[in-house]
């Protein structure tokens, strides 16, 4: 779920500097990478690094990471617009997308000269049978986070970005192209098959209520359909809300095998920021929202 630590790890992984991903300067010809190489670096310059328009503390420039892989999915997985970034692929999708996928892949090692790829894609999530089906040597991260705290955050950076509409309607077109719809103008929030599963919050228009009773489908779709490949480690959960210094994400480094760890370490001390939120319920309701979430919570390496 966006808004979970996702981007905070994803650059943390990075920082070790022993992978190849998808980056800023990747932008805006992500389909002739190769050859736009040559050119990004003028066209870019020396630009500083600046703060994600989200007001997360978390700083980019053009050699960061970010879910541009989401554009290749957008153009070439059938009916993405008909049927939702959200649509369930499993192993016996027959969509030749993954080998459209390795050969992007294969191009951003080339460039990077770094054999292990990473993805940053909070989309696939509806994706992961399919994708261990194609890359059956890939590791499936998956950050957890309280979901009252993760809703909290969403419906602040929904509301930021609607004020950010306001101020220049481009904004939200921009984000829209890069895939990017899980807050401001555009939103499109998933709908999963499993809405009556649990009880819901009556929304009553609250964002927050609406991004809890999406972490709640969520949680659930997880539990459905991913709980063996958590168990046989195929998917490593990572507790977001356990994280409080470097050593505790010391064996989620060995597991993913990075060897450059003192990198990681400078990156996790200028960098680690975490929020917690205050709000008011009854603890029983509180944890019944949690069930799900207390589930994963047991597989968590940290």
């Amino acid at each position: 779920m966006p808004r979970s630590g996702t981007t905070f790890f994803t650059h943390l992984i990075n920082s070790s500097k022993e992978f190849s991903t998808f980056k800023y300067k990747d932008l805006p010809f992500y389909t002739i990478p190769i050859f736009w190489n040559y050119f990004s670096n003028i066209f870019y310059g020396n630009k500083r690094k600046i703060q994600r328009p989200h007001g997360d503390n978390l700083f980019i420039n053009k050699f960061s990471p970010d879910a541009f892989e989401e554009l290749i999915w957008k153009n070439n997985l059938l009916d993405y617009s008909k049927n939702g970034y959200w649509q369930f692929i499993d192993d016996n999708n027959s969509s030749n997308i993954s080998k459209v996928l390795e050969l992007y892949i294969k191009k951003l090692i080339y460039i990077n000269k770094k054999n292990k790829y990473l993805s940053k894609n909070n989309n696939n999530i509806f994706r992961i049978k399919y994708i261990l089906s194609k890359f059956p040597n890939s590791k499936i991260v998956l950050i957890l986070r309280n979901p009252i705290d993760t809703s909290i955050s969403l419906a602040k950076v929904h509301l930021k970005f609607l004020k950010l509409h306001n101020l220049n309607n481009k904004f939200s077109e921009e984000i829209k192209l890069l895939g990017h719809e899980e807050f401001g103008y555009n939103r499109k929030l998933f709908e999963l098959d499993n809405i009556n599963k649990f009880s819901k919050l009556k929304e009553n228009n609250s964002q927050i209520k609406i991004y809890i009773n999406k972490c709640l489908e969520l949680n659930y779709f997880i539990i459905k359909n991913y709980l063996e490949e958590i168990k046989n480690g195929k998917i490593i959960v990572v507790d977001f809300d356990k994280l409080e210094k470097f050593d505790d994400i010391k064996k989620f480094l060995k597991i993913i095998k990075i060897e450059n760890t003192e990198l990681v370490d400078e990156y996790f001390k200028k960098n680690f920021n975490k929020k917690k939120y205050s709000y008011n319920m009854h603890k029983n309701n509180y944890e019944n929202l949690l069930e799900n979430y207390r589930i994963l919570q047991e597989y968590s390496v940290i």
